[in-house]
Order: C-alpha cells, then sequence, then structure tokens
C-alpha cells in the first residue's frame, strides 16, 4: 500500500517523462522518414505538459513559504497556458486541409505561447531575490535582457527565419514567430541570471533547470522555420516535451524540498563578461556579412550600432553604481573609524564624568614607569558618599560626581592624569612632582573640594579621604596603586578630610589585619568570643544600676586576647559589623534573663557600644529592634554607646541615631571630652546620657584643672538635662570628690572589675532586695532623695 501511494504520488512527474520521451521518440521517426499519425505525436506532448502543470501546481499549494508559493502559482499558470497553446495548436494542425499548411500556427497559437511568456516573465519580475535589487540593479538587469534580445534576435533572424519564407504563407507571422522566440531566451537569461543571484526561496537547482527548459524551448522555436521542408514534422513536438520533463523535475525537486526560510546571501555578480560577448559575437557576425557585401549586413550593422549603444549606456550606469559604491565606501570607513575612535575613548574613560578610567590610568602609570620620571600616585575616596546616595538619590550623587570631577581637573596641571576607578574613587598621577609640589596640590585639592557644591538644589559638603604613594624602581603599577589604597584607608580610619603617605608600617598593619580577619572570621564560626559585663553603679553607695557589655576573645593558642588588639583590626577589616551584631545579640539575651528573674521593679540598663562602622550600615537601627524583639527585652532596659568620633560631622550615624532612639533605646555618648567635642553635636544627637572619659576623672582629686573640666562637663549635662556617668573611677577618694562634685553614678575597677554575665545577675538580684533604685537621673530628671531600706 505504500508503495502504490508512493506511485502515485509521483504519478504527475512519471506522465511528464513518459509523454516527453514518447513525444521526442515520434519527432526521431519522423526524421528519420517514418510517416506516422500527428496524433501520436501531439498527444504524448500534451499529455507531458498538462502533467508538468498539475506537477507546478501541486509545488505551489505543498509550499508554506509566501514567496515560493506564490512564484509556482504564477509559474503553474504559465505551464497552464503553454498546455492550452499546445491544445490549439494539435487542433490547427490536425484540422489543416494539407500537412504544409498544418506546419503553420495560427493566431490563437501564437496568443497562448505569447500569454505564456509574458506570465512567465511577470513571475520572474516579482520573485523576491536574498538580495536587495536596487535601481541601479534592475535598470542593470533591463539592459542585460536588451542586449540578449538583440544578440538572440539577429542571429536567429540571419541563421533561421530569413532564409524559409515560404515557411509562413500569411504576412505577419514571421514577426510573432521570432518575437516569441526572443522572449524565450530572454526567459531562459532571466531565470540563469535570477538563480545565480538567489532566488529566495525558490530552489537554486529548480531555478536552473527552468532556465534550462526556457532555452531549450526558445531554441527549438528557432528552428522552426527549418521544418518547412518536412510535412511529418511539427515544431511544437520538438520543444514542448523537454520543456515539460525539465519543468516537471523542477517542481518535484521544489516539492520535495523542504520549507525553510532562505539563508542570507551574499551578492555576486554574474554575468559581468555577458556585454562583451554579445558584441563581440555580433561583431562577427557584422564582419562575415559585410566580408562578401551581402545585403543582410546592413541589418546585422544596424543591430551592431543599437547594441553597443546599450553596451556603452549600460557601462556608463556600471561606472556611476561605482561611483556611487565608492562614495558609500568612502562614507563607510570614515564612520568606522570615527566609531573606533569613540569606541576607544570609551574603552579609556569614565561615562558620567568624562575622566580617565581604570584602564587609562594603569596605561599611563605603565608610561610613567617605563620612562624612568619619578611620579606621586594619589587615590581618593569621599567620604560618606554613600549617605548622599541614599538620601538624595543616585541622580545627585552622580551630578556630584560630575562636580568633583570638573573640580579636581581644575586643579591639576596639563601633564597630570585624572581618573575615576569606580564609584566615589579617585585617583591621579602627577609626574615629576616634589614632595613639596605634592603636598602643595594636595592642599588645593583640600580646599577645592571643601568648599560647599551646589548639586541639584542641595549645598552638599565633601569630605574626602586621601592616600598618596611615591613610584620606585621595580614597583609595578599594581603595587604602586595598592600602597595608595593602603594609605588612603589608613588616613580614613583616623577620620575624615584626612591625608597620609605611605610607609613600609601600613604594609605591616595590613598583614597583621589580614591574619586577625581570617582568625576573626574563624573565631566568629567558632563561638570563640565572650561577653563580659562591667557593672555601673550609683554613688556614693555603689549600688549598681546598669553594666556595660564588653568582648572577650579566648584564642585557642594565644589565649585571652585583649580588645585593643583585635577590635581596631575588625574596624578596619569591616568585620566589626558581624561582631557588633553579636555583641548586641548576646548582650541583649542575657539582659532578657536578669529582666525575667527579678521582674520589672529593677530599673538597670545594659550598655551596648556601637562603632563608627555599624553607624554606617543601613539597617542598624532595625538590628537594634530585632535583637530586642528576639530577646524580649523591653527597649528602655538598653543603652546604645557611641563615641563622639562616631557621629561627629556624620548625618548618617546622626539618622541612624534618631531611629534607635524612636525605639525607646537609650543614647549615651561615649568618652565624651577626647574626641570631637563639640557643644552643637549635643543639640543635634539624640543623646540622653553622657559618659566623661577616664583621663578627666584621674585628676579628680588633686588637680584643680581637671577638677574643674569635670564639673563644667557635669553643669554641661545638667542644662541640657542629660545623666552622666564617670568613667574610669579606681579609688574611693576619687569616688567620693565626684560624688561630692555632683556625679551620681560612675563605673571603674574601684566598684567592680568586668564579670560574667551570673555574677552580674547576682549582683543585681541583690541590689532588687535592698531596696527600690531610681534610674530617671539618666533621662536627665533629678531623683527624689533616696533612702536606703
Amino acid at each position: 500500500m505504500t508503495a502504490l501511494r508512493a506511485v502515485l504520488g509521483r504519478l504527475p512527474l512519471l506522465l511528464a517523462l513518459a509523454g516527453g520521451v514518447a513525444g521526442l521518440a515520434w519527432l526521431a521517426l519522423g526524421a528519420a522518414g517514418v510517416v506516422l499519425p500527428v496524433l501520436a505525436g501531439f498527444a504524448p506532448t500534451v499529455l507531458a505538459v498538462g502533467a508538468a502543470a498539475v506537477e507546478c501546481w501541486r509545488a505551489a499549494l505543498a509550499h508554506r513559504l509566501p514567496e515560493a508559493r506564490r512564484y509556482w502559482l504564477r509559474f503553474a499558470g504559465t505551464i497552464t497556458l503553454l498546455t492550452a497553446g499546445g491544445i490549439a495548436n494539435a487542433v490547427h494542425t490536425l484540422t489543416a486541409p494539407t500537412a504544409h499548411a498544418g506546419q503553420r500556427a495560427g493566431v490563437s497559437v501564437f496568443a497562448w505561447y505569447a500569454a505564456a511568456l509574458l506570465v512567465l516573465l511577470w513571475a520572474l519580475l516579482r520573485l523576491p531575490s536574498r538580495t536587495e535589487m536596487t535601481r541601479q540593479a534592475r535598470l542593470r538587469f533591463a539592459m542585460d535582457a536588451g542586449i540578449v534580445l538583440i544578440t538572440a534576435g539577429v542571429f536567429v533572424w540571419y541563421f533561421s527565419f530569413r532564409h524559409f519564407q515560404q515557411w509562413d504563407v500569411r504576412p505577419g507571422n514571421a514577426g510573432p514567430a521570432l518575437a516569441i522566440v526572443v522572449l524565450g531566451f530572454i526567459g531562459a537569461f532571466a531565470f540563469l541570471k535570477i538563480s545565480l543571484l538567489g532566488a529566495g526561496a525558490v530552489d537554486p537547482v529548480a531555478m536552473r533547470l527552468l532556465a534550462l527548459a526556457a532555452a531549450v524551448g526558445a531554441g527549438a522555436g528557432a528552428l522552426s522555420p527549418l521544418f518547412a521542408g518536412r510535412p511529418n514534422l511539427v515544431p511544437s513536438v520538438l520543444a514542448l516535451p523537454p520543456v515539460a520533463i525539465l519543468v516537471a523535475l523542477a517542481a518535484d525537486r521544489q516539492r520535495r524540498r523542504p520549507a525553510e526560510p532562505p539563508p542570507a546571501g551574499r551578492a555576486r555578480r554574474p554575468f559581468s563578461t555577458l556585454p562583451y560577448l554579445a558584441v563581440g559575437a555580433l561583431d562577427t557576425l557584422l564582419v562575415v556579412t559585410s566580408w562578401g557585401g551581402r545585403t543582410p549586413g546592413l541589418v546585422v550593422a544596424v543591430a551592431a550600432v543599437v547594441l553597443t549603444a546599450v553596451v556603452v549606456l549600460r557601462q556608463i550606469t556600471a561606472l556611476r553604481e561605482n561611483g556611487s559604491l565608492l562614495r558609500r565606501v568612502d562614507h563607510t570607513v570614515r564612520e568606522l573609524r570615527d566609531a573606533q575612535a569613540q569606541l576607544a575613548h570609551q574603552a579609556q574613560h569614565d561615562s558620567l564624568t568624562g575622566l580617565g578610567n581604570r584602564r587609562l590610568f594603569e596605561e599611563r602609570l605603565a608610561l610613567v614607569e617605563g620612562d624612568g620620571t619619578a611620579a606621586s600616585v594619589v587615590l581618593i575616596d569621599l567620604d560618606d558618599f554613600k549617605v548622599i546616595n541614599d538620601r538624595l538619590g543616585h541622580a545627585t550623587g552622580d551630578a556630584l560626581l560630575v562636580s568633583i570631577a570638573d573640580r579636581l581637573r581644575g586643579c591639576l596641571r596639563a601633564t597630570d592624569t585624572v581618573t575615576r576607578l569606580g564609584g566615589d574613587e579617585f585617583a591621579l598621577i602627577l609626574p615629576g612632582v616634589t614632595a613639596g609640589g605634592a603636598a602643595e596640590l594636595l592642599d588645593r585639592i583640600t580646599d577645592a573640594l571643601d568648599r560647599p557644591m551646589s548639586v541639584n538644589g542641595f549645598d552638599l559638603l565633601v569630605t574626602s579621604s586621601i592616600g598618596i604613594a611615591d613610584t620606585a624602581p621595580g614597583l609595578s603599577p599594581n603595587e604602586l596603586l595598592r600602597r595608595a589604597d593602603l594609605a588612603m584607608y589608613a588616613a580614613k580610619s583616623g577620620g575624615k578630610g584626612r591625608h597620609r603617605r605611605y610607609d613600609v608600617g601600613l604594609d605591616d598593619v595590613a598583614a597583621t589585619d589580614a591574619q586577625l580577619g581570617a582568625d576573626l572570621r574563624r573565631a566568629l564560626a567558632a563561638a570563640e568570643f565572650t561577653l563580659l559585663f562591667q557593672p555601673i553603679v550609683r554613688l556614693p553607695d555603689g549600688m549598681i544600676v546598669g553594666a556595660e557589655a564588653l568582648v572577650r576573645w579566648q584564642h585557642p593558642e594565644r589565649g585571652l586576647v585583649r580588645p585593643d588588639q583585635f577590635i581596631a583590626a575588625a574596624e578596619r577589616t569591616g568585620l566589626i559589623v558581624p561582631l557588633g551584631e553579636w555583641v548586641l545579640r548576646e548582650a541583649c539575651r542575657h539582659a532578657a534573663g536578669w529582666q525575667v528573674r527579678d521582674g520589672a521593679t529593677q530599673p538597670w540598663t545594659v550598655s551596648v557600644n556601637i562603632s563608627a562602622r555599624q553607624l554606617r550600615e543601613p539597617e542598624i537601627a532595625r538590628t537594634v529592634e530585632d535583637a530586642l524583639r528576639t530577646s524580649g527585652l523591653t527597649p528602655d532596659r538598653l543603652m546604645i554607646e557611641v563615641t563622639e568620633t562616631a557621629v561627629f560631622d556624620n548625618s548618617a550615624a546622626v539618622d541612624a541615631l534618631d531611629k534607635i532612639s524612636a525605639l525607646g533605646v537609650s543614647v549615651a555618648l561615649d568618652d565624651f571630652g577626647t574626641g570631637h567635642s563639640s557643644l552643637g553635636l549635643l543639640r543635634s544627637t539624640p543623646v540622653d546620657v553622657l559618659k566623661v572619659d577616664k583621663t578627666f576623672v584621674d585628676g579628680v582629686p588633686g588637680n584643680e584643672q581637671e577638677t574643674i573640666i569635670a564639673t563644667a562637663m557635669l553643669q554641661i549635662a545638667d542644662g541640657l538635662k542629660l545623666g552622666t556617668i564617670a568613667e574610669g573611677v579606681e579609688s574611693g577618694k576619687q569616688a567620693e570628690q565626684l560624688h561630692r562634685l555632683g556625679y551620681r553614678y560612675a563605673q571603674g575597677f574601684h566598684f567592680a572589675r568586668p564579670m560574667a554575665p551570673a555574677d552580674v545577675g547576682a549582683r543585681l538580684g541583690a541590689a532588687a532586695g535592698a531596696g527600690t533604685v531610681t534610674w530617671r537621673l539618666l533621662r536627665g530628671v533629678e531623683p527624689e532623695p533616696h533612702r536606703a531600706q
């Protein structure tokens, strides 16, 4: 069944092949002198052409690509018209009164064949090519067709039609026949050219088979006059069978081709020698006809002149097209050069500020190193730039970076290089600058950046941390940048708006930090940290009213590591953030246990230090809130301690403390008087308690100046309704004198050393049994006189 279905599927092709071969066999026998019925020649011929038409319709209907479907529908119409012409020719031949009369095609036959050729040319002209057909290409194609028209017409007329006037009895029949033959040659030329250019969705092999069919048909038509003396031969039987076979094969191949979009093709230039070959052939014919002074030479000469004119016009068109192409190429080359220059600039420059980027910095630095020129590398990092982005938006931050870039340009010499490495980090290369010159330049940069900047309606004050490193023989650019980076972070760790020059001691610090950082990460994971609490007591009786959480590190090899040995490294490496969060959560957890055991009647607080680095974290307030919630500690039991340095000129830190204070948590200013002391700080920061630093307590009593300072601090706190705690009290005399000065609370080794959480809990329990303690003083309200029970 499958085999039968396959045979039936290819039946039109088989009929076309069988009919075509039968028609050619009848023609061959007739040429050999065997006289056979005309119907025996026409019947298989018409059958072959009709089967080819069916195959074309099948190819059109089976294809899913629109371009191929439309083309094959038009071409199927062509072959259908050709079939009708074959039938008309058969009827004319069979009904002719004589055999010679049957050889002469009637007007209706010419009409069918001409209509078929016109539909064919229309289908070819409407066929989309894989390459774009410009106006010049269409004009060139038309002139190529004209060259084929003239050359083919002259040759067919000279060698065939002019010798057999007896072939056509009716006036005017030779003209249409010649036109049909020439149109056939033009169709063959069009088929071949389109197949070479690429016919989109139409199979190229199928196109070549169709080109061959058109050429065979035109060639057979050209031989029609030669049949004038052979009444047993019919020209249509010579032309139609091979045409039918080739068309059927082409349609079958197209039908079996996968329906895939055509690949993008590259334009080729076929037939570039066609004009020269045509002129050469016609000129040769002109020489042959003119040699003996024959009359046809005049016709050939006129045709040669016309052909030459067409060829010259074609070449002029080609030259103009080449000129236009060259202009486009020149324009494209210029655009490519401009694009290359733009890409090279973009590869070396920052798109926002227009400054050089890291790549340009490295290239310029390599040039300086290669020349052996002494130079300094300056690394600038803006302080608290992230705060500006978060509070005012990235658009304002970007505009600020552009303003800073402009100011940096204005500070530098023509030989200096300024680049933006990324974010808020800038790098300068200062070749041939002395130490004094570098200091002067840094002063200019600092002064320029310290001036207020008006950005998007905001007046912004910007400070920067600056690191400087000098070139040295054998020092790589990466190492030089690393040294400047170390110096910059060293400057930043000392406070804002500072600069520092690299020295070898920074490498030791970096190495120690790297080792400590690795140990700290491991210690956090291994739970090697523990908390101790130093009590805060009331004066003069020493009753505990709170405790400050102090972190300790129990190293498995080095033993107990003092805080001054790892806290600074944790700050520099950023590990203070997870470590500080752990301290906060642990302190809240222990304090919540004391609260549950002793109830809410005992008014004490637990103090936790928050570093400057932690205050820069955008979620610090949420971290505090989460620690309170998960531990169950009430907010009034927690006091956050910060240093003056952490909040001085740091709006982000002040904002964070505002959010923390809004939770109901107390805020204490630790080490008051030792950092960036400013009375304005007490107004802008939500402070509840001042912790007077040990340096002002050590001279009490005995040192009159320090006593005056301690008294002044207490008076300031009282005037602002702030609580006070004296730190570092180490003797009874200090405690008594501080109490006489008016201090109500103190902390130090005289009262207790840091102790375990359980010991603090026991002391709080004892205090609860001794009586009620009022803690409102730390909130800025003088308590009622207290009398121990």
